[in-house]
């Protein structure tokens, strides 16, 4: 299983632990799709920050995904659920590490 189907699994699952163990200790991920939800863009930097993020994200129900499709080894497709507000997004690992963690994640409305 390469990076991104683990970063959709993880997303899936809802297991933000998970999530930030694909996460080089410096990765970023940028989020841009909730621009427009009336919240605000996520620009969460660092292994231990993804972690809290998205346990706060998924504990409290604010964030989940759906119909995710792999379109190849570094994007992927889904819709994103933004506390009931849903777009059609595109994840796209834009580097990795030597190890193949992501160094840096972004994700944009499709």
């Amino acid at each position: 299983m390469n990076i991104i189907q683990k970063y959709i699994e993880t997303m899936e699952n809802r297991d933000y632990e998970g999530l930030a163990e694909l996460f080089d200790c410096d990765g970023t991920l940028v989020d841009h799709c909730p621009n427009g939800t009336s919240q605000p863009e996520y620009h969460v930097y660092g292994k231990e920050a993804i972690n809290m993020f998205f346990r706060n994200k998924f504990t409290f129900g604010k964030f989940c995904i759906s119909e995710a499709e792999i379109i190849d080894e570094r994007h992927a497709k889904f819709v994103a659920n933004y506390s009931g507000y849903m777009v059609m997004a595109i994840a796209t690992i834009r580097y990795t590490n030597e190890e193949g963690l992501i160094q840096k994640l972004s994700v944009r409305p499709k």
